[in-house]
């Protein structure tokens, strides 16, 4: 298990109804704790169960306004970069396109 802690900026004050919603976050699998800490949401999950990118997804499908703090690159999960999930180059010719030429 690899626990991580992101953290979300909130691009104004939930209301009321938002904040009931966040509930259903709890229930989704990898998702361990949520807290709200000055004007950013910080969320508690297991990377081994659930990446950044499928977190900030479940988020902004309860209507919460936020904004990663640091951006997510393309073709990576996590901030980190550690995981990379591409089986082609995402620039350039493939490998196998390049015996073609």
């Amino acid at each position: 298990m690899t626990f991580l802690k992101t953290r979300f900026a909130l691009r104004r004050q939930p209301t009321p109804s938002e904040l009931g919603r966040t509930a259903r976050l709890s229930t989704i699998y990898g998702i361990r704790e949520l807290y709200l800490e000055d004007s950013a949401l910080v969320i508690d999950y297991d990377a081994s169960r659930i990446h950044e990118a499928e977190v900030l997804a479940e988020v902004r499908r309860t209507g919460i306004p936020v904004t990663p703090v640091q951006a997510i690159p393309a073709g990576s999960f996590d901030y980190t970069g550690e995981f990379r999930d591409f089986a082609w180059p995402t620039q350039g010719l493939s490998p196998v396109n390049e015996k073609a030429k």
